[in-house]
């Protein structure tokens, strides 16, 4: 007996490819979506559309009550898998679920099943704009009015809200949730703004969870179970049937012939350094805010993945709103909480208490490590003396952000020029965020209040790469104050 299971990330087009496959092989899907499975919440779950099914027949869609959850799933797949062999079609698993994927993949050999595993993925830069485009999508299509009846259903099984139960776990559900009641009478379109943008950032947010566990958990297993396994690039676009589909489908008739296909299972792996080396710690400056262009949140995420990458330190203002937020979260996902440090006077924590729901358990699982200081002043001192221990590429990057960012970022140029540290300092200028301040420091240069070996402390970059490879190539200028600050 035989399976095909098709696994990826949110919005990467398993959908697409699973009807693709399940047509060509006489085959019908399974879906594997811990969500998909309820009856309610079919637009906030993306459960697949009549005109995408293509007559491929969907199954374990539709068969929970809202309170319940899907306990008995692998072996309601299990029996499903072999009720499609006995009436000669081939089951196609099509998901991303991080629970309930690996106890399937576990379960069907022991029930006499082989399977061949197709990974797709895509970088999440590529990803954000198709689940942006998909968020907006929805609510096109009434993702409103379907959220509303998941509140009346609520009120009426749980009585009061349970983000964490049955459908209401659904992306878009907490989210929204803020601008439900608001929206029965006058519309508010700033506060649906808002609620959109925290459902976007939170969908990209778990598609990167996704891929992380893919390469640290999955990929390993398949390796470990000797599954015939291959991994595809997703694209996009035109690309699509050239790069995906078609050499998909070549695959799986390789293994309908059993003959195994042996592609190497590749997907993006962070650079480690060697162990000779001081892990980079780079300090990084922003706003609790998101701004009003979605290309902050995406330039904080682009740097998070390179962090990654890199396997550098995160040292941040300990907030878990707007750019801090994205920056840290984004991160923790990719490498873990140890790679986060974040440093927030008491104040602010307080402030964070009343405005927002994280608690402090969570708190580390989703934004890593806090150490809560007295004052702004401590903060700062902190924050240095982390990048100060840090190794080579250390120092510090200004994402957007308000007066809190330009203050800091002038105070560790400050400490530059008067010889307090002598690490790199650098502004990720995203849409000219920064041409003004620029272009201020040419100026102050130009009349003298700057020594011209002082002007260029602060560097610019357009890009993540670009930020850590100059921090990285920085050497500290000749001629500088010589000071004794200890």
């Amino acid at each position: 007996m035989h399976f095909i299971s098709i696994i990826g990330p949110t919005a990467v087009g398993k959908t697409k490819l699973g009807v693709a496959v399940s047509k060509v092989v006489g085959g019908e899907v399974i879906s594997v979506d811990s969500l998909q499975c309820y009856k309610a919440g079919s637009i906030v779950t993306a459960k697949v559309k009549n005109e995408e099914a293509d007559g491929v027949a969907h199954h374990l869609v539709d068969y929970l009550q809202a309170y319940e959850e899907p306990n008995d799933f692998v072996a309601r797949a299990i029996d499903k898998m072999e009720e499609m062999e006995n009436c000669g079609h081939m089951p196609v698993l099509v998901g991303g679920s991080t629970s309930l994927t690996i106890p399937l993949l576990l379960a069907a050999p022991e029930r006499g099943f082989q399977h061949f595993t197709i990974l797709l993925w895509s970088p999440i830069l590529s990803l954000q704009p198709r689940i942006e485009e998909r968020v907006d999508e929805m609510i096109g299509r009434g993702l409103l009015n379907e959220l509303r009846e998941l509140k009346r259903l609520e009120k009426e099984h749980l009585g009061t809200p349970n983000f964490q139960k049955g459908v209401w776990k659904a992306i878009g559900y907490k989210e929204l949730y803020p601008c439900l009641e608001a929206l029965d009478g006058d519309e508010n379109h700033d506060l649906l703004r808002e609620c959109l943008t925290s459902m976007k950032q939170n969908t990209v947010d778990y598609a990167i969870t996704q891929l992380c566990w893919m390469q640290q958990t999955l990929i390993p297993l398949l390796a470990q179970l000797q599954v015939p396994s291959a991994s595809l690039r997703v694209n996009g676009g035109a690309v699509w049937k050239d790069e995906v589909e078609i050499p998909a489908l070549r695959m799986v008739n390789g293994f309908w012939n059993n003959a195994a296909p042996a592609k190497e299972i590749s997907l993006v792996a962070p650079l480690k350094m060697s162990d000779s080396s001081k892990r980079p710690t780079i300090c990084v400056f922003c706003g609790s805010s998101a701004g009003t262009s979605p290309a902050y949140i995406e330039a904080a995420r682009s740097l998070a993945y390179t962090f990654h990458r890199r396997n550098i330190h995160l040292v941040y203002g300990g907030g878990t709103t707007g750019i801090m937020g994205a920056l840290a979260h984004t991160l923790v996902s990719l490498s873990g909480p140890s790679a986060v440090s974040g440093i927030i006077p008491e104040a602010l924590v307080k402030y964070e208490q009343r405005m927002t729901v994280n608690s402090v358990e969570t708190y580390k699982d989703e934004f890593g490590s806090r150490t809560v200081v007295k004052d702004m002043h401590a903060r700062k001192h902190l924050m240095v003396q982390n990048v100060i221990n840090g190794g080579p590429g250390s120092g510090f990057v200004a994402l957007s952000g308000g007066y809190g960012t330009a203050e800091e970022l002038m105070e560790v140029t400050t400490w530059s020029q008067l010889g307090i540290h002598n690490f790199g300092v650098c502004v990720f200028n995203v849409n000219g965020f920064y041409d003004g301040l620029l272009s201020w420091v040419k100026k102050i240069a130009n009349e003298g209040f700057v020594p011209a070996v002082d002007a260029d402390i602060i560097m610019q970059a357009y890009s993540a790469e670009e930020v850590v490879e100059s921090l990285g190539a920085h050497v500290a200028a000749d001629g500088k104050a010589k000071l004794d600050w200890e």
